[in-house]
């Protein structure tokens, strides 16, 4: 693949070595770790849960083995979530999901396993990519499903937020997974790496720069255009709005299909009011139709669904009750 762009903001004097790579995500500026975010400006720092749940849920699309992975856990606040609705109307909501006004979230991966693949959905968090996160549980997982790095065959990289990217290089600077062949949107990779970003923070660019371009010179495959069967069975699905390139995945095999939603919802909540609004998205009225749009594919095809900030394991069906639509969490399908 052809690099025909600059990570602007790229911090001079900087040696990519781990304890300079730590030092900076000790600072303030990296506030920005693993959250999903586009600006600092009204940006408060989730906490890291210490809750102890599923680590791995492991399920069937018809002959695809999959695995939601639970890389990590933080805590974020419904004044972020939520930002154009009444508090009140907020916490009553909530109360239906046994929640608080402080909102525990998950980062997770999804693994698929076909005869001839083993695919990865993102890659959490990675090694403290935040202050006071613990370091990403995802190899951990892999291990125990007895998947070695080297053995992924394909990556696909929904988004490029800290919670979906930190796991691709390790603290040395060497991919995770050195044979697999990486997928993501061509306009997402156009955002970060041309002016279109400038606005963006530097340090948030930086994160970038040393988790996303650096694959430059490696095994990528560019996602062109909307519903592209990027492998065999996985179809990528244009999802923009919270990122300008965020793609949502839709897997099918022998009639049954998974749509994978990537962060196009942070929370139920942002299925039964579409018009509630969160900091985390970078354009409100583009995130509007591509929830519009995913949930109509999902009601339509009755798919089963995978959010990756929903409650562990993230998974469920859409049904609409006059013209509104109804999130039914489920664990459909646990192998």
């Amino acid at each position: 693949m052809k690099y025909d762009g600059t990570c602007n903001g790229n911090p001079q004097n900087l040696k990519p070595n781990t304890m300079q790579r730590r030092n900076f995500l000790k600072t303030g500026a990296s506030l920005l770790g693993a959250l999903p975010f586009t600006s600092l400006s009204s940006f408060t720092m989730a906490s890291p849960t210490n809750t102890t749940i599923e680590a791995t849920h492991r399920f069937r699309i018809g002959q695809i083995k999959c695995a939601v992975l639970h890389d990590n856990l933080f805590t974020y606040q419904a004044k972020d979530f939520f930002t154009n609705a009444d508090p009140t109307d907020v916490e009553k909501a909530l109360k239906g999901y046994r929640q608080t006004t402080s909102i525990a979230s998950p980062f997770v991966a999804l693994l698929l396993e076909t005869d001839s693949r083993k695919i990865l959905v993102d890659t959490g968090a990675g090694s403290a990519a935040a202050p006071n996160l613990a370091d990403g549980k995802l190899l951990a997982l892999l291990k125990q499903e007895g998947i070695r790095p080297e053995a992924i065959t394909d990556v696909v990289i929904t988004h490029f937020h800290p919670d979906h990217i930190g796991g691709i290089f390790n603290e040395k600077g060497q991919l995770n997974f050195p044979n697999a062949l990486f997928h993501y949107h061509a306009t997402e990779w156009d955002y970060w790496h041309t002016s279109k970003s400038d606005h963006q923070p530097s340090q948030f660019k930086y994160f970038i720069e040393k988790n996303i371009t650096k694959l430059k010179d490696k095994n990528v495959q560019l996602i062109k255009g909307d519903m592209q069967e990027i492998l065999p069975g996985v179809t990528s699905v244009i999802a923009d709005g919270h990122t300008p390139g965020q793609v949502a995945l839709q897997i099918d095999s022998e009639g049954q299909s998974l749509l994978y939603i990537s962060d196009a919802f942070l929370h139920p909540l942002h299925i039964e009011n579409l018009h509630w609004q969160t900091s985390y998205d970078l354009e409100h009225e583009k995130a509007r139709q591509t929830r519009i749009k995913l949930l109509e594919m999902a009601y339509k095809e009755s798919m089963l669904v995978q959010a990756f900030h929903f409650d562990f394991p993230g998974l469920g069906h859409v049904d609409k009750m006059g013209d509104r639509w109804i999130w039914k969490s489920s664990a459909a399908n646990k192998s």
